[in-house]
């Protein structure tokens, strides 16, 4: 267990985008308000796994990701006793095939990666996942919908996903967002629901901060979780998004994390030497100016400039 101060200036912000959202939805704030009890409490107690690798989402989302890629992402899994893999939703039914009999979860995205198509079909895509075995679902939301202020159709949005069934992750693509952005995105997600909250899909323009993750678990509070996801790489990024309240990983690099945790020595930077001849070739024009031997080279073609304009001026002279 684990305990996150709550700051009086934070709870003052995010009562009053409740107040703000709820005006855009048309409803009374307290009918928002009884969904955030937490903002009462000075801390909020988050519960954690008992193991670092319990904590993450392993996963492959890229588009040219093969059936051997697939494969090896989930032995992974089971190797290291991760707690789900994700995937694309096309790709639900092998992984599947592949984690029969293991306790490794099936997560699948949906309306990846911009969130931009249609209600519908996220609805459909979520189905299709859901039917072919997936567990969890890790959803887009409409960016541009929400910097438009039309939060009924974000929240639609979020909600027609959440009643499919399935666990579901709300990804904010916080990178594209601001802190009230943030704040209004995560309310919304509360009130259709949703079981988590979700940083990033890692195919934008930023990925998880600290900041960000603190934020958004002060917005959803103790009854809902955050995943943070998006350049997640090493034991040292991972820790500290747990420390600011993160209770899911998605990262592609969860064997390293990984390793890094179990042996430390892992986790010291690689100290590069750079080789004479690589320092030689980053000399600037002016270090290059300013050698002894240049201005020698330099001098002498001046001479010889000098003397020639000398040579040819008076010859003209002779001629006339």
């Amino acid at each position: 267990m684990r305990s996150l101060v709550f700051d009086q200036k934070t709870k003052n912000l995010i009562r009053s985008r409740i107040n703000f959202v709820a005006k855009q939805l048309g409803l009374q704030k307290e009918e928002i308000l009884k969904h955030f009890n937490h903002l009462n409490k000075d801390k909020l107690e988050i519960s954690e796994p008992n193991h670092l690798e319990r904590f993450i989402d392993h996963t492959n989302l890229h588009s040219h990701a093969t059936s051997k890629d697939i494969k090896k992402l989930c032995n992974e899994a089971i190797d290291y006793n991760f707690y789900s893999v994700c995937v694309n939703s096309s790709r639900v039914p092998e992984a599947v095939n592949n984690l029969r009999g293991t306790d490794v979860k099936i997560a699948s995205v949906v309306g990846f990666h911009l969130g931009a198509t249609s209600t519908s079909t996220k609805v459909n895509e979520t189905e299709f996942a859901i039917n072919s075995g997936a567990t969890e679902i890790d959803m887009v939301i409409n960016v541009g919908k929400l910097k438009d202020l039309d939060y009924k159709y974000v929240l639609n949005d979020i909600k027609s996903i959440v009643d499919c069934g399935a666990s579901t992750k709300v990804i904010l693509e916080t990178a594209l967002l601001d802190e009230i952005e943030i704040i209004d995105a995560s309310i919304l997600s509360v009130l259709a629901d949703a079981h988590f909250v979700k940083t990033s899909t890692g195919f934008s323009t930023g990925g998880a901060k600290s900041e960000d993750i603190r934020l958004m678990k002060l917005v959803v509070g103790e009854e809902r979780e955050v995943k943070a996801s998006g350049g997640i790489r090493n034991f040292n990024s991972a820790s500290e998004m747990i420390q600011n309240g993160a209770t899911r990983i998605g990262a592609s690099k969860g064997v390293q994390i990984v390793d890094q945790e179990r042996n430390p020595q892992l986790r010291k930077p690689k100290i590069v030497i750079e080789k004479p001849q690589e320092k030689k070739k980053k000399e600037t024009k002016q270090e290059k100016k300013d050698d002894p031997n240049t201005k020698d080279i330099l001098y002498m073609i001046g001479l010889g400039a000098t003397g020639g304009f000398i040579a040819g001026h008076l010859l003209t002279k002779l001629k006339k």
